[in-house]
């Protein structure tokens, strides 16, 4: 039925005609899904992302089909895990489920611990591969979620322990955080999971700061508005101030720098003029925040030429300096050098364009800074480094 139908024909069709269609095309999603997982396991296998000259796989999906790089980790998670489990992508593959139900499968099965025998393993997949075929997504994950009730129905309390334990293995596993910068608005806003324990660290401290006992305490009024922040607002104000008191060095160095941001202005702002300043990242900040942060950390002075390149920060050495680093944090918006590719600065390596063992210099001029994989791909023969301007490089590899 569905090969008869195209997008202007749909408003003909019965209620019959279009339930049958889309079931054919959920089916069809779900077929197509298991063909892209196994090309996907292959390109694993194959080396391709080294190939075309990509750090991994999801820096390959991102770079050449443009999938976000949460989706596309999951992507090649999921594809490793479907090659292994047969059931589960027979059963993907005629469309009986969709492909999160596949995930949840291949997720719970793959949480089993080692010690587990294979045979159960086989009868755990045949039992959640059941329980798709029967269930939507949203059940089969409450399903796979009390696994170990059907794998062992005895000795409840040695059972809750291993789930907690187990349970606190994949939350520190799945911990993650994720932050967009808004430069228009001035604020960061993001997402983030982490163990319970650390959550609720965290709660704490937030909770201390919001102390109205405090000498110095958080105004719960907003000055602008006079009306009654909600606990929601308090809480991130609590958050910044958190921020703010972490001393750096109580913090790791990364990439021989303490971690810090870099804010970049003309003197004329510095002296109380109108023009706003840049943070590392390329976002821009207010003149007054900028002097703000000028009297509390101090100043580097930093002489600009033509396309933002760093003039008077460099010296002779075999390593480069602190302050060279910065100045190509500056230079490079704050991310590795190499052409598309959005890691870092801060912890990756600084690169000789033209390299130390060959005559190359310490200068700013003929140094950037790139993630470690790239800088694999960049002392490699088989690749070309092309300076496109200061601060930023291209890989080519060669035929």
């Amino acid at each position: 039925m569905l090969d008869t139908v195209d997008s202007d024909r749909v408003w003909s069709l019965s209620a019959v005609e279009l339930g049958e269609c889309l079931r054919e095309a959920y089916a069809a999603q779900a077929r197509l899904s298991e063909l892209t997982l196994a090309l996907l396991a292959q390109a694993g296998s194959s080396g391709l992302a080294a190939h075309d000259g990509a750090v991994s796989l999801p820096a390959w999906l991102r770079e050449q089909v443009r999938l976000a790089p949460g989706v596309a980790k999951r992507e090649v998670t999921l594809a490793g895990g479907l090659a292994e489990r047969r059931l589960v992508r027979e059963g993907l593959a005629a469309g009986a489920f969709p492909p999160a139900s596949a995930a949840v499968v291949v997720s719970a099965l793959d949480a089993l611990p080692p010690e587990v025998d294979a045979e159960v393993v086989v009868r755990a997949e045949q039992h959640l591969v059941g329980e798709a075929h029967a269930h939507d997504t949203g059940v089969l994950r409450r399903v796979a979620d009390h696994l170990d009730e059907v794998l062992d129905p005895d000795g409840a309390d040695r059972r809750l322990a291993v789930q907690l334990a187990r349970a606190e293995a994949r939350a520190a596993r799945r911990a993650f955080c994720r932050l967009r910068h808004d430069e228009t608005t001035q604020t960061t806003d993001g997402m983030f999971r982490v163990p319970l324990v650390q959550g609720v660290r965290l709660q704490r401290m937030l909770e201390a700061l919001l102390n109205p006992g405090r000498p110095d305490p958080i105004d719960p009024i907003d000055p602008g508005t006079g009306l009654r922040l909600s606990g929601e607002e308090l809480r991130g104000r609590a958050l910044a101030e958190l921020v703010d008191r972490i001393p750096k060095g109580t913090l790791p160095r990364t990439g021989g720098c303490d971690p810090v941001v870099v804010v970049t202005m003309d003197l004329a702002t510095l002296l109380g003029g109108l023009q706003a300043a840049h943070l590392d990242t390329g976002d821009a900040v207010s003149p007054g925040t900028a002097r703000r942060l000028a009297a509390r950390c101090g100043i580097i002075p930093a002489v600009l030429g033509s396309s933002s390149e760093v003039l008077d920060l460099g010296r002779r050495a075999r390593f480069f300096t602190v302050k060279q680093r910065l100045a190509m944090t500056v230079q490079q918006g704050g991310v590795c050098a190499v052409e598309g590719c959005g890691r870092p600065a801060a912890s990756a390596d600084a690169h000789h364009l033209h390299q130390w063992r060959h005559g190359g210099r310490t200068d700013l001029k003929d140094g950037v800074l790139v993630c470690r994989p790239h800088h694999t791909y960049a002392d490699h023969p088989d690749y070309r480094v092309e300076r496109l301007r200061p601060g930023h490089i291209r890989l080519h590899r060669r035929q």
